[in-house]
C-alpha cells in the first residue's frame, strides 16, 4: 500500500465516529462524521478522494458505516488478523482495546524510540506504558469524567444528572457543587498518582495526553505533557501503512 497517496481512517468510538484524512503521509483534515448520510460520504469522497479506508471498530456502528462508504474504496478493519508495530505483555492481546492499540501505534509515530505514558481521557480514562523498545508493559482503566457523573445519578435515588464542568469549586456548598468537586478532583488526583506511580516503577518517561477531556486536563496537571489531540487517528494511519490487511 502506498503512503504517498490519500487514505482515510475512521475511529469508531462509543459515542462518535471521527475521521482522519491523510494526504501524502500527512493528516490533512479531521472531524466527526457520526451522522453523515451516504450522500454526504459521496460528496466528501469527491472533494477529498481516497483509495482506502481503515476502520478502527470499537462501537456498534461499524456495519451501517461501511454501507455508506463509496464502493470504489478498499476497506480494512482492525481485527484479530492485524499486525502491530509494538509488542505487549498483555495476557491476551485481543483484550486490549482497539483505541488503546491505535494510541500506542500513534505514539510510535509522534515519539519514536521514546518511553511513554499515554493517557487517553475519553469515556474511560486509559493509561498505557510503552518503553523505548516499543514494548507495551500494560496500564490501567478507570471511569472518565462524564461516566462518574452518570454513575452517581444512575445508582442513587436523588443525585442529579450532571455533566463535566470547567470551573471546579474550592468546596461543595450544594449537592451540585459537591458532586463537581468530588468528580473533578478525583480525576485530577488519580492522573497525578498514576504519573507518580509509573515514575517510581519505571523511571523517566514522556507523558502523552489525548482524548476528549485532554484540553481540560492539560490545564490542571502540572507535569510536562505533550497533548496530541489526533493520536488515535495518527495511530490508525500508522497501522494502515504497517499492515497487509485482510480485505472485508
Amino acid at each position: 500500500m502506498r503512503n504517498n497517496s490519500n487514505h482515510l481512517v475512521l475511529d469508531v468510538g462509543n459515542t462518535h465516529i471521527k475521521y482522519g484524512y491523510f494526504e501524502n503521509d500527512r493528516l490533512d483534515k479531521s472531524g466527526v462524521c457520526t451522522l453523515w448520510t451516504e450522500a454526504q460520504w459521496h460528496t466528501f469522497h469527491q472533494q477529498n478522494p481516497f483509495e482506502s479506508v481503515l476502520v478502527g471498530a470499537v462501537g456498534n456502528a461499524t456495519k451501517p458505516l461501511l454501507a455508506k462508504i463509496p464502493k470504489s474504496c478498499s476497506i480494512h478493519i482492525v481485527d484479530n488478523t492485524t499486525n502491530y508495530p509494538f509488542t505487549s505483555v498483555y495476557d491476551n492481546m485481543q483484550d486490549l482495546g482497539v483505541d488503546r492499540k491505535a494510541a500506542l501505534a500513534g505514539a510510535l509515530k509522534t515519539h519514536p524510540n521514546t518511553t511513554v505514558l499515554i493517557i487517553d481521557a475519553g469515556s474511560c480514562i486509559t493509561y498505557d506504558y510503552m518503553n523505548s523498545n516499543a514494548m507495551h508493559l500494560g496500564g490501567a482503566i478507570s471511569p472518565g469524567r462524564a461516566m462518574r457523573y452518570h454513575a452517581m445519578h444512575l445508582f442513587t435515588n436523588q443525585l442529579p444528572h450532571l455533566t463535566p464542568t470547567e470551573k471546579i469549586p474550592t468546596i461543595g456548598t450544594s449537592t451540585k457543587s459537591s458532586m463537581e468537586l468530588g468528580v473533578e478532583l478525583s480525576v485530577i488526583a488519580e492522573i497525578k498518582e498514576h504519573i507518580t506511580a509509573f515514575a517510581q516503577e519505571y523511571g523517566n518517561f514522556t507523558i502523552i495526553l489525548t482524548g476528549g477531556d485532554a484540553k481540560f486536563l492539560n490545564k490542571k496537571i502540572k507535569n510536562p505533557i505533550f497533548a496530541v489531540a489526533d493520536l488515535t487517528l495518527i495511530g490508525l494511519y500508522h497501522l494502515l501503512m504497517f499492515n497487509s490487511f485482510h480485505e472485508k
